[in-house]
């Protein structure tokens, strides 16, 4: 019998994110278990094996069937993959540098992500919310975003989507243990719509260039994160010298532009010595900050900020990079 995990696409940012879960009770029955361990590689098996409970070892055999399952999907072998395993543990494959993948279960459930860029993701099975325990490990932001919830669901959802959320970016950039919960930030903001589309931000200092993207998951009493690691700003600009350029922001002719270099655009952007006001009337932390505003939005899909637009233009809700060109002049 061969065993698989359901399957299913996260948008996050710009980029496809391949998640895979499985429900490890499948594996009760003797026969299957059996089977699902001789379909693997031998170090999975030795994995298996080095846990004592029958419970445990049904999610490590879970998590290699969804690796395999996943590593198929790309055309590579779990048998014949070689895995190599970072400082603090994480794994990656030496011989497919464009190929990442991340593991994780908890209760009954085992879970995969895979993506072209590093890639973390927790799964948590969702409980009575520990308020100690979050007072313990969570940054002060954390605790009062929690804390404002009444007791209950909400807030036993709200205290495993921010735990979910915080192992997967500690697992994204491969810290383990050696991180500390309250060293980092997990920020979750109202969208534009009501409350709707809300917007997760990570404050940290253990990597401030770089930028981390989220996308959540729910299934049958589970919480799932992934944390995706934004790498549209690595490729070198073609209107840039190397000099000239920082993570965002490069300066060509005196013209101050976001190189977006994925999609190989160029935004004229509005003249920004950080201490000006910001038109922008949202709850942002981002005011007055037009380079990681201009990338945020765009990493959304949603256009150019309306703050760099006239009064007129800004009526017409027309983000797009022709319609801010169109109220510059320059088309």
């Amino acid at each position: 019998m061969e065993l698989a995990g359901e399957r299913a696409l996260l948008a996050v940012g710009g980029s496809t994110v391949e998640l895979y879960w499985m429900d490890t009770g499948v594996l009760e029955d003797a026969a299957h278990f059996a089977c699902a361990y001789r379909s693997l590689s031998r170090g999975r098996q030795r994995k298996v094996d080095a846990f004592l409970f029958m419970k445990d070892k049904k999610l490590s055999l879970g998590a290699g069937l969804l690796l395999r399952q996943g590593l198929a999907a790309h055309g590579i072998d779990e048998q014949e993959a070689v895995i190599a395993y970072g400082e603090n543990g994480k794994p990656y494959l030496p011989y497919y540098p464009d190929i990442h993948f991340n593991l994780s279960h908890s209760g009954g459930m085992a879970v995969a992500v895979f993506a072209d860029t590093a890639v973390g993701c927790d799964v948590e099975r969702i409980e009575a919310a520990d308020l100690p325990l979050a007072r313990q490990f969570f940054s002060e932001g954390e605790y009062r975003y929690l804390a404002g919830f009444p007791a209950g669901q909400q807030r036993d959802a709200a205290f495993y989507r921010l735990w979910t959320l915080k192992e997967s970016f500690v697992k994204t950039i491969g810290a383990g243990l050696a991180l500390p919960l309250d060293a980092f930030e997990i920020v979750i903001m109202a969208g534009e719509s009501g409350g709707k589309h809300e917007q997760i931000e990570v404050r940290q200092n253990v990597d401030p260039a770089a930028r981390y993207l989220f996308g959540e998951y729910c299934f049958g009493g589970y919480s799932v994160s992934v944390c995706l690691y934004c790498n549209r700003y690595q490729k070198k600009c073609e209107w840039c010298l190397n000099e000239q350029m920082d993570q965002k922001v490069c300066y060509h002719e005196r013209v101050t532009r976001t190189c977006i270099t994925t999609e190989k655009e160029l935004i004229l952007m509005a003249a920004c010595s950080n201490n000006r006001p910001c038109p922008c009337t949202f709850d942002c932390p981002r005011h007055g900050r037009c380079c990681e505003c201009v990338a945020h939005h765009r990493d959304n899909n949603e256009g150019v900020p309306g703050c760099f637009f006239s009064a007129e233009a800004e009526a017409t809700y027309d983000r797009s990079i022709e319609a801010l060109c169109r109220d510059r002049g320059i088309l």
